[in-house]
């Protein structure tokens, strides 16, 4: 299993590292000391919010936080938007951004969101799909699997020589035990009792706080262009309300299996090894009724698996973009461009 000594170790060889994914495509300085910097910047987009980190010769100087993507628009424009948004301050003379985003596709074209930066200091980028990123960020290049559950969620399963990525169909036709996913059980649950076709729950009185008269709710929320992060939010009632309430601990169980099917289906599309390593990151698995149904589901499906215990961020697997090694299963879905 990999250790985060060894992930750490990879962070410090992002300066080389970054120079051989784009050679040929930038300029950038050698790695025998000529004293010209090395800068990354990495950036993990969700549909709640984007976050960045710059990395100078390999030490990390700053974090911030940004605006989202709306995965039902066109991407590139607002991918150079987040992009140019977090170099802003970066004092350096060439860049290289790694960005891991929800909703990315096939269809998007690095070379379309270069071109589209406006800042002259970025020189390459180098996309991929945030569940790309959360499993580096996780387990780095091991074989295994992560499940990624926040607004959205993903699983992505790697294998020997196969990938497999399960569900992350968005919130109109999956993520299966999202934060959205949960957040619209609850809103559920709290009209069906308006209705009287469904049992009283405490997730009541948390509504009623931000729609004081329910039966106008629909119409508020459909009309929100972020009704996504707006549904998602109340995620967090049913996490704190989990355990006194049963309306609210049925959704976090249900939330906890349903993610842990995904993983398990995708550690059977990869072929994965008995005892592969397992990561849950995101917000959703701060809920310890949603965490421990989890755990309980993927050891009758998986019970050699090994569950990965404080994993690195997607943020981390943003910046571990550079470092992916040519010869990893992974590689085939990263993509890159330079000027």
């Amino acid at each position: 299993m990999v250790g985060r000594a060894q992930l750490d170790d990879a962070d410090r060889r992002l300066g080389c590292a970054v120079r051989r994914r784009l050679r040929g495509r930038i300029s950038a300085p050698d790695d025998e000391g000529t004293g010209m910097m090395t800068a990354l910047v990495g950036i993990d987009c969700g549909q709640s919010g984007s976050r960045s980190r710059i990395v100078i010769d390999g030490e990390t100087v700053s974090e911030s936080q940004g605006r989202p993507v709306y995965t039902h628009g066109s991407l590139e424009p607002q991918l150079a938007r987040i992009i140019d948004e977090a170099v802003a301050d970066v004092e350096a003379p060439e860049l290289t951004v790694a960005v891991g985003s929800s909703g990315l596709s096939d269809e998007v074209s690095a070379e379309m969101v270069l071109s589209l930066v406006v800042s002259p200091a970025v020189r390459g980028i180098i996309l991929a799909h945030d569940s790309v990123t959360s499993y580096l960020g996780a387990l780095g290049p091991e074989p295994g699997a992560v499940v990624a559950a926040g607004t959205g969620v993903v699983t992505l399963a790697v294998g020997a020589r196969k990938v497999a990525r399960v569900d992350g169909w968005g919130y109109l036709f999956g993520d299966a035990g999202s934060g959205y996913w949960i957040g619209r059980r609850a809103i559920d649950s709290v009209l069906r009792a308006y209705d009287g076709r469904g049992p009283a729950t405490d997730l009541t009185d948390r509504v009623l706080a931000e729609f004081p008269d329910l039966s106008k709710l629909y119409l508020e929320v459909q009309a929100d262009p972020q009704k996504v992060s707006r549904v998602a939010r109340y995620a967090r009632d049913v996490a704190e309300l989990a355990g006194s309430d049963p309306v609210a601990t049925a959704i976090s169980h249900d939330a906890g299996r349903a993610l842990s099917e995904s993983v398990a289906a995708g550690l059977r599309r990869v072929s994965a090894e008995p005892d592969a390593p397992v990561a849950r990151i995101g917000n959703v698995f701060l809920s310890e009724a949603l965490r421990d149904a989890f755990d309980e589901s993927l050891r009758n499906a998986a019970p050699d698996a090994v569950l990965v215990e404080n994993p690195g961020a997607s943020l981390d697997g943003a910046v571990r973009l550079a470092a992916l090694p040519e010869g990893s299963p992974l590689a085939g879905s990263v993509t890159s461009a330079g000027r």
